[in-house]
Order: C-alpha cells, then sequence, then structure tokens
C-alpha cells in the first residue's frame, strides 16, 4: 500500500485518464501542491476522489495499488 501526503491547500480533485489508458486521481495543480495519485480501476478513482473531496482524511491517504 502506498501512503500519500495531501496538502492543506489542495483544492478539488478530478479522475483523469493518464498515459496508457490508466486512471489518476488529479488535484490540477503544477509544482509543490501537486498530487496526483495512480489507481486500477475507475472505480477506485472515482472513490478516492470522492474521498478526498469531501476531506475525509487527516493529511495523508493509503491507496492499495
Amino acid at each position: 500500500m502506498a501512503l500519500y501526503k495531501i496538502p492543506a491547500n489542495s483544492g478539488k480533485f478530478t479522475v483523469v485518464t493518464a498515459q496508457g489508458g490508466h486512471f489518476c486521481v488529479w488535484n490540477k495543480k503544477t509544482g509543490r501542491h501537486e498530487v496526483a495519485i495512480a489507481v486500477r480501476n475507475r472505480k477506485q478513482a472515482q472513490e478516492i476522489c470522492d474521498k478526498l473531496n469531501r476531506k475525509d482524511h487527516d493529511g495523508t491517504i493509503e491507496v492499495l495499488q
């Protein structure tokens, strides 16, 4: 499992298609506050995206890859 650190000012997350047809949860920022989480499928990406947008995390999120 991977542990991702989520910054306090991360903004809104969306599900995007990354290279090779894989799905990724991304906050559309660049630089220091960018968060991109690669996941296995679209269902898992949507669940993580909803959780991050609800702020249902304590600064980190654990993802099974």
